[in-house]
């Protein structure tokens, strides 16, 4: 049973197109699959009756609202980013995109074979105006582009998201494939299905290639009998009149692709063939929610298609920044994480600086699923700062996830005293980083030079992120304490794990389950790495040089004793009170 829907696959999702309406389905970042639909004229254009021009029009049009099809995808993709442009942004941007496509498209497919073409002409030092070798030159242009366009395919399938787009693009014909062979439309059926299917543009492409070099074989044929050797010779003259006859070859392929998905006489399979082998590059088998995502899609035209009174979906509106604050209070989130809903708690959630607020016009919607997903996360037990992502820290914003500790109050006091000490000629170490809110404060707030060591290359990563967003120029290394480091600096800063192992059980469900286990657990008694620091630091530390730590409340006197042989060692109190902060001075050699 054949059909006439047919199919895009676009970033994260499918579209359907019948013969009376047409659907967008994609899967959000929460996991949920949107659905927008709408309804296509009735009465059908008149270039849809005219043989060959239909297939150029189809042609364009197909570019232009595959573009914008593509562009709607995108921006649901893109819902973890607010635009402060006023939407100018992402406009310009697919402009862009389309014009450097299209340029790209001429570069590889037209002017590039012509020019390999007439390189090897002049190389061999082939007459070009002879009959006996003018078809050569349409033969080695043909190669080329089969060639350039296998090569082009394999390389872009290397990226991850070229290739979740093929796999969308075997979804879809998946699914076809399975509504043809009137199978029931479920994901178990759909994967059993091929992946290949009669009407894909890939063939299209295809047939347009081999189209163009007889096209411009027999041209080439011609001008050598009636002597036109202008064209012959000239490699940018005929890249302009493959430009020139691309309508053509456009309007011919089309009519072809329909006829071939319409018979399977036995002249046709060669064609078919090479378009089922070039669709081999430009699908992928999908998983089972991709599937999904086309099966929803498909039903959608169907029924649509079907019955006339169905309505049309629209994905959901964006909000205004007033409508978005008043969905967050009436969410209660903010009670919930125990924060007040000022400005920066708006900052966290949308991730724009505050100073940037007033700017945003439109929030997309899956801001709000996200205030959803946020409230089932912090009644989970979750901490708040890994389920915002983000944490304030000395006045500015850090992005946090479950790689590395979350900054607490006692953390600023310590950053306080190493900042105090430093000044612009200062070197630091800022050992066991984490998030980097150390080192990166350090390094903006006196201009000193600091490099980040870390075990953990995910704690590396998101130290990155930090120095980036916060514009700091800091160094980065992956070390295990000292094992990675040379030479000497002014200060070394570190807030080591210092849980004792047998106390990580009883701390709260936030901490034991969601911070790394790797950034508390201290040893036995919680002091491993005070001994690593009290053995290696000293040789690490410029004359009189210093060593800022963090300890736990009860570490005071056994840090000191570790240290005092070779620092002159101060434990400074914390806001409760506690051994919190220890400076020791590098003392001089007797």
């Amino acid at each position: 049973m054949k059909t006439k829907i047919g199919g895009q696959a676009v970033i994260e999702g499918v579209m359907m197109r019948g013969s009376a309406s047409e659907a967008l389905a994609v899967r959000d970042e929460t996991g949920q699959i949107r659905l927008e639909t709408k309804r296509l004229p009735s009465k059908k254009p008149w270039y849809k009756k005219v043989p060959f021009l239909r297939g150029v029009i189809n042609m364009v049009l197909s570019m232009i609202d595959g573009t914008k099809i593509i562009s709607k995808s995108a921006e649901i993709m893109a819902e973890e980013e607010i635009d402060t442009s006023n939407g100018k942004g992402m406009g310009v941007l697919m402009g862009f995109s389309t014009l450097l496509g299209v340029a790209l498209a001429l570069c590889l497919f037209i002017l590039l074979p012509t020019g390999i073409t007439a390189g090897i002409f002049k190389l061999a030092k082939l007459d070009v105006n002879s009959l006996d070798w003018v078809w050569l030159k349409s033969l080695i242009e043909g190669v080329a582009k089969m060639a350039i366009l296998v090569i082009y395919m394999v390389a872009i399938s290397k990226m991850k998201e070229i290739k979740r787009l093929f796999m969308y693009h075997g979804a879809e014909h998946k699914t076809i494939a399975c509504y043809e062979s009137e199978l029931p439309l479920t994901v178990e059926n759909v994967q059993k299905c091929s992946r290949y299917h009669d009407r894909c543009g890939t063939s299209f492409l295809v047939f347009v290639v081999v189209l163009s070099v007889i096209l411009m074989m027999v041209l080439d044929i011609i001008c050598a009998a009636c002597k036109f050797t202008l064209f012959i010779e000239s490699w940018w003259l005929r890249a302009l009149l493959k430009i020139a006859l691309l309508p053509l070859t456009a309007g011919i392929s089309y009519e072809m692709l329909m006829l071939l998905a319409r018979s399977n006489f036995v002249l046709f399979r060669p064609l078919k063939w090479l378009g089922k082998q070039f669709q081999k590059l430009t699908t992928r088998e999908p998983d089972d929610e991709m599937c999904e995502v086309a099966i929803t899609s498909f039903n959608a035209v169907l029924q649509m298609d079907a019955d006339e009174t169905v309505a049309e979906v629209k994905f959901p509106e964006p909000l205004t920044l007033e409508q978005f604050k008043q969905r967050l209070a009436d969410s209660n989130l903010a009670q919930i994480a125990g924060l007040k809903n000022d400005d920066w708690f708006l900052s966290a959630i949308l991730r724009v600086p505050q100073d940037k607020l007033n700017k945003v016009t439109n929030i997309p919607y899956g801001f709000v699923i996200r205030i959803d997903k946020m409230k089932e996360r912090l009644n989970n037990g979750e901490p708040w700062q890994y389920v915002l992502g983000s944490v304030e820290f000395f006045g500015r914003t850090f992005n946090v996830d479950k790689n590395v500790l979350i900054p607490r109050q006692e953390t600023e006091l310590v950053t306080e005293q190493l900042v105090k000490r430093l000044n612009k000629k200062s070197t630091v170490l800022d050992l066991c980083c984490g998030s980097g809110v150390i080192g990166i404060t350090a390094a903006l707030e006196t201009g000193a030079t600091v490099t980040l060591a870390d075990i953990s290359r995910d704690a590396l990563k998101i130290a990155k992120y930090n120095a980036k967003r916060n514009k700091a120029k800091v160094d980065f290394i992956q070390s295990d304490m000292f094992k990675n480091l040379s030479g000497k600096c002014n200060a070394i800063v570190c807030n080591p794990p210092y849980i004792e192992t047998d106390v990580i059980p009883t701390l709260d469900d936030s901490v034991k389950n969601y911070e790394p286990k790797l950034a508390l657990d201290g040893g036995k008694d919680g002091l491993d790495f005070y001994r690593i620091l009290a053995d290696k630091a000293y040789k690490h530390l410029t004359k009189k040089g210093l060593l800022v730590l963090e300890i736990g409340y009860n570490q005071g006197e056994a840090v000191k004793g570790l240290l005092e042989d070779k620092f002159d060692v101060e434990v400074m109190k914390d806001y409760g009170g506690n051994d919190r902060i220890v400076v020791a001075t590098k003392k001089s050699k007797k």
